[in-house]
Protein backbone atom coordinates (compact mmCIF):
# COMPACT_ATOMS: atom_id res chain seq x y z
CA UNK A 1 0.00 0.00 0.00
CA UNK A 2 1.09 3.52 -0.96
CA UNK A 3 0.02 6.72 0.93
CA UNK A 4 0.39 10.64 0.96
CA UNK A 5 1.05 11.83 4.20
CA UNK A 6 0.78 15.42 2.88
CA UNK A 7 -0.22 18.16 0.11
CA UNK A 8 1.28 20.52 -0.87
CA UNK A 9 -0.64 23.71 -3.22
CA UNK A 10 -4.20 24.22 -3.11
CA UNK A 11 -3.94 27.70 -2.11
CA UNK A 12 -4.19 31.51 -3.76
CA UNK A 13 -0.67 32.65 -4.77
CA UNK A 14 0.50 36.26 -4.24
CA UNK A 15 -1.11 37.23 -7.88
CA UNK A 16 -4.70 35.72 -6.79
CA UNK A 17 -4.00 32.62 -9.21
CA UNK A 18 -4.82 28.97 -7.76
CA UNK A 19 -1.96 27.03 -7.01
CA UNK A 20 -2.47 23.29 -7.49
CA UNK A 21 -2.64 20.82 -4.61
CA UNK A 22 0.12 17.72 -4.91
CA UNK A 23 0.58 14.87 -3.27
CA UNK A 24 4.00 14.06 -1.54
CA UNK A 25 6.00 12.40 0.53
CA UNK A 26 4.16 8.83 -1.00
CA UNK A 27 5.06 5.98 2.35
CA UNK A 28 5.40 2.53 1.47
CA UNK A 29 3.47 0.14 3.67
CA UNK A 30 3.56 -3.58 3.60
CA UNK A 31 0.19 -4.98 4.12
CA UNK A 32 -2.57 -7.79 3.62
CA UNK A 33 -4.84 -7.32 0.98
CA UNK A 34 -8.49 -9.20 1.20
CA UNK A 35 -10.75 -8.52 -1.50
CA UNK A 36 -14.03 -7.61 0.00
CA UNK A 37 -16.53 -7.66 -3.02
CA UNK A 38 -16.20 -8.10 -6.70
CA UNK A 39 -18.75 -8.01 -9.11
CA UNK A 40 -19.49 -7.19 -12.86
CA UNK A 41 -22.91 -4.87 -12.01
CA UNK A 42 -21.22 -1.89 -13.32
CA UNK A 43 -22.89 -0.53 -15.88
CA UNK A 44 -22.10 2.31 -19.09
CA UNK A 45 -23.73 2.47 -22.29
CA UNK A 46 -21.27 -0.40 -24.15
CA UNK A 47 -21.18 -2.40 -21.46
CA UNK A 48 -19.76 -2.96 -17.68
CA UNK A 49 -17.14 -2.66 -15.79
CA UNK A 50 -15.73 -4.62 -12.77
CA UNK A 51 -16.95 -3.21 -8.78
CA UNK A 52 -13.98 -4.45 -6.21
CA UNK A 53 -13.59 -3.43 -3.10
CA UNK A 54 -10.91 -4.37 -0.94
CA UNK A 55 -9.83 -4.93 2.99
CA UNK A 56 -6.39 -3.86 4.09
CA UNK A 57 -4.90 -4.54 6.90
CA UNK A 58 -1.38 -3.10 8.64
CA UNK A 59 0.46 -2.91 11.43
CA UNK A 60 -0.45 0.17 12.82
CA UNK A 61 3.01 1.06 13.51
CA UNK A 62 4.40 0.74 10.42
CA UNK A 63 1.63 3.88 9.59
CA UNK A 64 2.27 5.81 12.72
CA UNK A 65 -0.54 8.07 14.90
CA UNK A 66 -2.71 10.20 12.93
CA UNK A 67 -3.24 8.21 9.81
CA UNK A 68 -6.03 9.59 7.90
CA UNK A 69 -5.65 9.51 4.42
CA UNK A 70 -8.06 10.03 1.69
CA UNK A 71 -6.54 7.74 -1.48
CA UNK A 72 -4.11 5.02 -1.17
CA UNK A 73 -2.81 2.76 -3.97
CA UNK A 74 -2.55 -0.64 -3.51
CA UNK A 75 0.06 -3.08 -5.11
CA UNK A 76 0.13 -6.76 -5.24
CA UNK A 77 3.90 -8.28 -5.73
CA UNK A 78 2.91 -10.67 -8.05
CA UNK A 79 -0.09 -8.93 -10.28
CA UNK A 80 1.43 -5.49 -9.99
CA UNK A 81 -0.90 -2.37 -9.45
CA UNK A 82 -4.42 -2.49 -8.41
CA UNK A 83 -5.39 0.75 -8.71
CA UNK A 84 -5.91 4.38 -6.77
CA UNK A 85 -8.88 3.89 -4.39
CA UNK A 86 -11.21 6.73 -1.85
CA UNK A 87 -10.61 5.45 1.88
CA UNK A 88 -14.38 4.66 3.18
CA UNK A 89 -13.83 3.29 6.36
CA UNK A 90 -10.70 3.30 9.04
CA UNK A 91 -10.69 0.78 11.90
CA UNK A 92 -7.87 0.80 14.62
CA UNK A 93 -7.18 -2.61 16.72
CA UNK A 94 -5.31 -1.42 19.58
CA UNK A 95 -5.10 -4.88 20.95
CA UNK A 96 -3.86 -6.52 17.99
CA UNK A 97 -1.44 -3.50 17.08
CA UNK A 98 -3.53 -3.36 13.73
CA UNK A 99 -5.19 -1.34 11.20
CA UNK A 100 -8.25 -2.03 8.70
CA UNK A 101 -8.82 -0.01 5.68
CA UNK A 102 -11.52 -0.15 3.99
CA UNK A 103 -11.77 0.86 0.03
Amino acid sequence: MRYSSATTGGDIDENGLPIKAQHVDMNEVVCTITTASENMKGKYDDGRYKQVSYSVTCNLEDVGNGFNPKTISLEHEDKGSLGTFTVQRIEYYKLTGTIEIWV
